[in-house]
């Protein structure tokens, strides 16, 4: 991005029953601080609280604000809705309940031109916490130095980031197809797509506060994100063959831990001796070229808690 540019940075935001989360998470966005445009894209998947009218009455007289509702369908395609709504030549990915610090985009669009990089990301463990209605007032830091880090190896291990600690260049997102529809939550497949596209930019600071507690986030019901997370890397390895054969070990051994620990602590414990075998096979390389498994590594967190699957895609 040359120094002269004025770039456009559209926000997408994904919502469900944030009602109580909204001043904060809009005063966030429209205190961003730097030189360039905004547009603004809400998606509501299908809020049953009155998330929609107070959207509607704080973006009031605002230019570029895009509102999208939809049917309850996951976060995964109220994302996807938002990105192809988004017309910026940046695009930062915010959750509904989590607040933008005010130096937060200018920090990432300096990332991204110093770095060449097609994204931008934080860690959860640098950002601080927020109490709905509280103050949110966190001493602003040095302005950090960006990494270039290849992030795929360490996220097949386990989930680094998540959307609101995002910013990525449009058509990067536009080149990978948003996260994967097939996948209920949508951070994982999001940050293995993003992450397979070459080094991004790391930004080791605090970019957005995150509510301390939002009572029926996806986050807290375990079931699904682990569920998810096998899902998700399981079906992102399928569809990549040239994928690096280590690579593909790696992402199968968590998947099979993560399965095999559920099963005999939480549900499905009768799974357990035929993951046991599978882990067995694959340390000893024993299972066939290409073996991803998505059904027996899905299926034990499904069998004592709900577990959702998009429509229209199969169960695992």
């Amino acid at each position: 991005m040359p120094a002269s540019a004025s770039p456009r940075v559209s926000y997408v935001v994904t919502l469900y029953n944030k009602a109580a989360y909204l001043p904060q998470v809009w005063a966030g966005l429209v205190g961003q601080r730097g030189g360039f445009a905004a547009q603004y894209v809400f998606v509501d998947d299908g809020s049953t609280d009155d998330t929609v009218e107070v959207l509607q009455h704080l973006t009031a007289g605002t230019p570029d604000v895009v509102v999208l509702q939809q049917e309850n369908a996951g976060p995964a395609v109220a994302l996807n809705a938002g990105l192809a709504a988004a017309t910026g030549e940046f695009v930062k990915l915010v959750d509904g309940d989590d607040v933008l610090l005010p130096w937060c985009t200018e920090w990432m669009l300096s990332a991204l031109q110093q770095t060449g990089a097609h994204a931008a990301c934080a860690l959860p463990a640098d950002q601080p916490g927020y109490v709905v209605g509280a103050p949110i007032a966190p001493a602003e830091p040095p302005w950090p130095t960006p990494e270039r880090v290849d992030l795929l190896p360490l996220s097949l291990k386990r989930a680094q980031t998540m959307p609101s600690l995002w910013l990525a260049r449009r058509e990067a997102l536009r080149a990978v197809g948003g996260c994967d529809a097939g996948v209920f939550i949508q951070d994982y497949s999001l940050e293995l797509r993003l992450g397979a596209l070459g080094k991004v930019a790391l930004l080791r600071a605090p970019v957005a506060a995150l509510a301390e507690q939002a009572p029926g986030r996806l986050s807290d019901n375990q079931a699904q994100t682990l569920h998810d997370m096998n899902r998700a890397a399981l079906r992102f390895i399928a569809a990549r063959p040239a994928l690096a054969p280590g690579l593909r070990r790696l992402a199968v051994q968590r998947a099979l831990g993560r399965a095999y620990l559920w099963a005999i602590r939480r549900g499905g414990w009768w799974l357990a001796p035929r993951l046991l075998a599978l882990r067995a096979l694959h340390a000893l390389r024993l299972l066939p070229a290409g073996w991803a498994g998505q059904r027996v590594l899905c299926a034990p967190f499904a069998t004592r808690h709900p577990v959702r699957v998009p429509r229209g895609h199969g169960p695992g």
